[in-house]
């Protein structure tokens, strides 16, 4: 198995998580490296990691149950709140003015396979059925 220190620490950062990351987390970020986000401007990394960790926690916390117990209660981290701050991180992306972007911004969207959380159907691509408008 890779070593996924990285992509835990940094994942972890931008969840706010002061509880350990499992391995599935880390392996959900796996493909992208420390340069990716060294490449990207300042603005596009601060988009990018704030969307990540804000909508992963807003998935997170609508799953509490006991909202009387704060904190100390938050359910842990699933795939699907992840995957929707992917999204998100992915929409923070392509919000930034295209003729602004950075060349790294432009790779990492090009290469990105989740659907954008953003859009007239978010959380679907556009190769979903039912999507397409006739």
């Amino acid at each position: 198995m890779a070593d996924l220190t990285w992509q835990k620490k940094t994942l972890a950062d931008a969840l706010g998580a002061d509880r350990g990351l499992p391995d599935w987390a880390g392996e959900m970020v796996a493909k992208f490296r420390p340069e990716d986000l060294d490449e990207l401007r300042t603005n596009e990394r601060e988009a990018v990691l704030g969307a990540l960790g804000r909508v992963a926690r807003q998935s997170r916390d609508a799953r509490q149950t006991d909202f009387h117990s704060g904190d100390r209660n938050k359910p842990a981290f699933v795939e699907g709140d992840i995957d929707w701050g992917l999204r998100a991180a992915r929409s923070a992306l392509e919000a930034q003015p295209a003729g602004e972007r950075s060349e790294k911004a432009n790779e990492l969207l090009g290469d990105c396979t989740c659907p954008a959380a953003t859009g007239p159907n978010p959380g679907r691509d556009a190769g979903t059925p039912g999507t397409q408008h006739e």
